[in-house]
């Protein structure tokens, strides 16, 4: 059984390899003012990449071109609702790692796209999370690879973009830091007949780094199952902060008033137990946010008209916090 140490060496040896020129310039740096800068470029030559897939000039980008929703198999879904302590960390790492895997893959045929992503644990990330390839590959096509052909070149490219913007974001504050980092990563799994889409958020300490929206509902495939799509939720410690973050968000269900919100807290600094979440249902993003503090639990649920969310930490100590939270039906 693989370590935490070994997930954490093989997440910045990925990196490294994938992107070694972002990798260089962040292991010359000298201050964290450095590193946060380093990575604000990255993230803007990302953009211009997305948009440049896109045909789209980069003022244009709307913040659902710049998401990855993920369509997550069937083990890997069952792995993650049942995970707890480290399990959660690694097998969230192994999915940003997958992420990461589809760098430098933009002039491949979209089949080795396709199954580079399933050795991911994902069945599909982005545009080809709902694409018609994936239905035919989870309905139990024989040749998996020869359907995902055909999805187009363009899609592919666009994949990869999103997945290599969703990694600089995310990833660079986890493996490159001088000051003690205070983030806090989500992945939210849509298990409703709805698309989940953002509405607001609040940081009472922190700012938000990353938002999936929308988070489309599952693929349904008649005679085989219902396949769960998550994306990443995250937030971070502002620079050269004395405290960590704090944040809540709020996501609609559907066309619904209905609105489902979590909240999350990774303190600078953890004399106790203080890694924490919450929920509710029909809360929002201010009262979620704050909640976190005052219950302080590493697991929290709420059920409403049918409707029931979870969300579950991986430790109350530690300066990255990794949760799993859930959408689903009572």
């Amino acid at each position: 059984m693989h370590t935490t140490i070994d997930i954490d060496l093989k997440l910045k040896q990925g990196f490294r390899s994938l992107f070694p020129d972002y990798a260089t310039k962040l292991e010359k740096a000298t201050s964290q003012e450095e590193i946060n800068k380093l990575q604000a470029a990255f993230i803007e030559e990302s953009k211009q990449a997305l948009a440049d897939a896109l045909g789209k000039d980069i003022s244009e980008l709307a913040a659902n071109d710049q998401t990855a929703p993920i369509l997550l198999k069937k083990e890997t879904y069952e792995f993650l609702v049942n995970a707890t302590g480290d399990d959660i960390k690694n097998q969230m790492k192994i999915l940003i790692d997958g992420l990461g895997r589809l760098k430098g893959m933009e002039n491949d045929e979209a089949g080795i796209v396709a199954a580079k992503i399933l050795l991911s644990g994902a069945l599909g990330i982005g545009s080809l999370a709902t694409s018609e390839a994936i239905a035919i590959l989870v309905a139990g096509a024989a040749e998996a690879v020869v359907a995902l052909a055909g999805v187009a070149f363009a899609t592919v490219q666009v994949v990869v973009a999103v997945a290599t913007l969703v990694i600089v974001s995310v990833i660079i504050p986890i493996i490159y830091f001088m000051v003690k980092p205070a983030n806090a990563l989500v992945l939210l799994i849509n298990e409703l007949d709805k698309p989940l889409t953002f509405v607001g958020d609040h940081n009472v300490h922190g700012k938000p780094v990353l938002m999936t929206s929308p988070i489309p509902a599952g693929i349904e495939i008649p005679g085989a199952s219902k396949y769960p799509v998550a994306g990443f939720i995250a937030t971070e410690k502002k620079e050269m902060a004395l405290v960590g973050t704090q944040y809540g968000f709020t996501m609609k269900y559907g066309n619904t008033s209905t609105q489902l919100s979590f909240g999350v807290e990774c303190p600078l600094t953890s004399i106790m137990k203080d890694n924490n979440c919450y929920c509710a249902i029909d809360e929002n993003a201010k009262t979620v946010a704050e909640k976190t503090t005052v219950k302080n639990k590493q697991f929290w649920e709420d059920e409403k008209n049918g409707l029931k969310l979870s969300i579950r930490c991986n430790s109350g100590n530690g300066s990255i916090a990794y949760y799993v939270a859930r959408a689903y039906k009572a």
